[in-house]
């Protein structure tokens, strides 16, 4: 009788191992974060250069307190960045979606409210597309997933409907809150040649964001480096025969 509950106690833990271990594994092959989805064929996070060029984007805007803030910096800067907007923002503040366009700066699409549902996927880039469009009269070309999280199939699905997938490579890890001049180190202590830099316009307040933009910026152009949108910087790749040059041409 010992034995028999031994072994059904075995037998139990054994089949939660085997549980916990399946939900591992699925989740590792279905769910990329971005450190490791950046190094996928298809996927824009940097470009291959020596010049020092560099892109600053913002996601989950337009916001109605913070961007204004962040145009009037880059305005005053004289820097073109790259909006990843979500739908449900855009279809909020469409006057100030198309602001942001006659500035000169480009338009992306981060879903229409920050989903990370598979099945939503291209519903919510198609929305938000459409509310960009009516806002705008512009298509978004680019797609950052929420929160960098994207499956192979996803990233399949997305390059079929006409999106390139464009990540980062350098987070200012602003979402944390660090304090202003924490989000200025982890821009500057990280920056390369061909980077793409995350931050944020919207989804809570960015009060340390809008402080910390204006000193990133000088401290790039004291580098001697030079701030563009996410189509410019393609431009500057040396790798001309990757897929991704060849699908951004």
């Amino acid at each position: 009788m010992l034995f028999l509950l031994l072994t059904r106690r075995r037998l139990i833990m054994l089949c939660l191992f085997i549980t916990i271990m399946g939900v591992i594994i699925f989740t590792t092959a279905t769910s990329l974060t971005a450190p490791s989805l950046v190094r996928i064929p298809g996927t824009y996070y940097m470009a291959h250069t020596q010049e020092k060029v560099v892109a600053l984007t913002f996601d989950d805007g337009p916001d109605p307190i913070d961007t204004p803030q962040v145009l009037e910096i880059l305005k005053e800067k004289e820097v073109r960045a790259t909006f990843f907007v979500l739908g449900q923002a855009v279809k909020d503040n469409p006057r100030l979606l198309k602001r942001l366009a006659n500035e000169g700066h480009e338009i992306g699409n981060h879903s229409y409210d920050h989903d990370y549902k598979q099945q939503r996927l291209l519903k919510e880039i198609s929305q938000t597309d459409d509310e960009v469009y009516a806002a705008t009269g512009i298509h978004t070309y680019f797609y950052r997933p929420p929160g960098g999280f994207l499956s192979k199939a996803q990233l399949e699905s997305i390059k079929k409907n006409g999106h390139v997938v464009a990540l980062w490579s350098v987070d200012s890890k602003d979402w944390r809150n660090p304090g202003v001049n924490q989000i200025v180190k982890n821009v500057m202590n990280n920056v390369f040649p061909g980077a793409i830099i995350l931050m944020h316009d919207g989804g809570y307040h960015r009060t340390q964001t809008v402080k910390a933009l204006g000193l990133i910026i000088d401290s790039l152009k004291r580098e001697g480096y030079r701030i563009v949108t996410l189509s410019e910087l393609k431009k500057f790749d040396t790798e001309r025969n990757s897929e991704l040059n060849s699908e951004l041409k």
